[in-house]
């Protein structure tokens, strides 16, 4: 009897391992199915067409619906207050016309990426992601970085900023909506779907590539892609898109004020017109942006 009993609980000992493997097999596969259907690099082209065509859709479309950009050719640049009261209405039409195209442009993105087999949910937020000591690393490092680049986009098209708009709105514009939409999509959505099958490195890399790509302009691009990166590694430093959101106000911020003082295409090399001092200040910012990348590349990228 108590043989018999034994034998039952092997078998049934054998038939609960078999389902629990089965499962486990079952699980596997399911999550291998959707490695292949999930988002690859391979769909970055299409979610960048996707981007643009987006915003070209609202943009004709806010058009026909009457809002469009004031011509400043056609304003008395030697009229002061004329001239800023262009720019005023300027600074409001950008704000729709801009918050509306890359809303439409971030849900097309998402809707493509979700279709994909993508997560539905993006983006990670936390706490640390108002952490104060990364925001000052990162104020540096991206201040660093751009004394870096200068040399390169000083033989670059310059940018025009001269129709950015002024006035309240379009320092929302700025400081707001560019931050939040950007890194929404750029962080939330772009790095997010390729960490998950790529790894932390690749998702950097090619996200810091879309955020350059969607600035158009050869010099923004450029540094777009080399901030980008940065805002990619503290996003994964802090696990939370707010500290992204609150570098890329705080830049914007900045590069706002430079237009508003007319002093957006002022380099470093302009300033300091020592020799020695410039390349002492352009040396310490060398060290700075590499030793804060190895730092942060160490944290992040480290084999787990």
């Amino acid at each position: 009897m108590t043989r018999k009993r034994i034998e039952t609980k092997e078998r049934q000992g054998i038939a609960t391992r078999s389902q629990t493997n089965a499962t486990i097999d079952g699980t596997r596969e399911r999550k291998l199915s959707g490695d292949r259907v999930s988002p690859t690099i391979a769909d970055i082209p299409i979610m960048l067409l996707l981007f643009f065509l987006s915003q070209g859709v609202s943009a004709a479309l806010l058009s026909l619906c009457g809002i469009t950009l004031p011509d400043l050719t056609m304003t008395d640049a030697g009229n002061i207050e004329e001239f800023m009261r262009v720019q005023v209405i300027r600074g409001e039409r950008i704000a729709v016309l801009y918050s509306v195209s890359m809303l439409v442009s971030l849900i097309s993105v998402y809707l493509y990426v979700c279709l994909r087999g993508g997560r539905w949910r993006v983006a990670r937020f936390s706490a640390s992601g108002f952490n104060p000591n990364i925001i000052l690393t990162g104020i540096v490092w991206v201040f660093a970085a751009q004394i870096v680049l200068e040399p390169i986009m000083s033989l670059l098209p310059s940018v025009d900023n001269a129709g950015v708009g002024r006035g309240l709105w379009a320092c929302i514009t700025a400081m707001v909506f560019a931050p939040v939409f950007e890194e929404t999509l750029c962080r939330g959505i772009v790095l997010e779907t390729l960490r998950r099958r790529w790894g932390n490195a690749v998702a950097v890399i090619v996200s810091a590539m879309f955020f350059g790509i969607v600035h158009i302009e050869p010099a923004t691009a450029l540094a777009g892609v080399v901030v980008g990166m940065i805002f990619g590694m503290i996003y994964l430093r802090t696990g939370s898109l707010f500290s992204t959101i609150i570098l890329h106000s705080i830049n914007n911020a900045a590069a706002l004020a430079l237009i508003c003082l007319d002093m957006d295409n002022v380099t470093l090399r302009d300033i300091i017109d020592n020799d020695a001092v410039y390349y002492a200040v352009y040396t310490v910012s060398c060290l700075l942006f590499f030793l804060f990348f190895l730092e942060t590349s160490r944290k992040v990228f480290r084999k787990r």
